[in-house]
């Protein structure tokens, strides 16, 4: 079983025995939850079991993600590979603009011009 069908498999399961979210927003919240545990993993990356810590919160993050899709009825697989064909047709337009802009690599560049070249080719190819 593929963990999309697990993840649904098991939202199914829960909401059979009456565990189930009643609307999208309390699914929100629970995002904007694991959001902001994960951002205090972040500020204390020195404790013990950090990295597993860490690595669970994600996990968690995630859950409530694709928790969303199967609750918005859409298919966790479908929704990922949509995004990351719209993330690798947006790097590919990045990738042009430093081109054009004679720039042999990013790497050192701040963030915020990072970000001005991300916004270019998110208007270049949506």
């Amino acid at each position: 079983m593929t963990l999309f069908k697990k993840i649904i498999a098991l939202e199914n399961t829960a909401e059979n025995v009456g565990f189930k979210w009643e609307k999208a927003e309390q699914i929100m919240t629970q995002i904007h939850s694991e959001c902001a545990e994960i951002t205090v993993h972040l500020q204390n990356p020195t404790q013990d079991l950090a990295e597993a810590n860490l690595q669970e919160e994600i996990g968690d993050l995630l859950h409530a993600v694709f928790s969303l899709c199967v609750f918005c009825k859409l298919s966790p697989h479908e929704t990922l590979e949509k995004a990351l064909l719209k993330f690798e047709r947006r790097l590919k337009a990045v990738k042009q603009i430093a081109n054009e802009q004679k720039l042999a690599t990013l790497k050192g560049h701040e963030f915020n011009e990072l970000m001005a070249i991300w916004e270019q080719a998110k208007k270049r190819v949506g």
